[in-house]
């Protein structure tokens, strides 16, 4: 997604295998998180020989709960079962710890992902 951003001012596109080369992962990797991007709305595609994916919003739009829940899903998946003596007040703290980071996640825009500045300013 950073590379996607850094691209967004001239309105390129970025091709799958010039990614995946610059973020040294799979190409075909790189599809399935691309493809999960897309469904969510966070990533568009252009088809063709000129084709490739540039981002679908502004980088300062996109926080870093979006990204993440597009890839991961429910990152916490806090299960509700209150089983045992302790169930309950296991799933209060689980869900405590989710609600900050949440709250810590959707802070973050791409944009100041974007910067190496603010990533250093960062701490969990």
């Amino acid at each position: 997604m950073i590379q996607l951003g850094k691209q967004r001012s001239g309105g390129q596109v970025l091709r799958v295998d010039d990614l995946a080369g610059l973020e040294s992962i799979s190409a075909t990797f790189l599809v399935q998180i691309l493809n999960e991007l897309k469904r969510a709305g966070l990533v568009q595609s252009r088809r063709g020989k000129l084709g490739g994916y540039q981002l679908a919003q502004q980088p300062e739009d996109i926080t870093m709960l979006d990204i993440v829940r597009a890839v991961e899903g429910d990152i916490l998946g806090i299960d509700s079962d209150r089983q045992g003596e302790s169930g309950a007040r296991v799933v209060a703290i689980w869900t405590d710890v989710a609600k900050h980071l949440e709250a810590k996640m959707t802070a973050i825009t791409l944009r100041e992902m974007m910067s190496q500045d603010q990533l250093l300013e960062y701490h969990i």
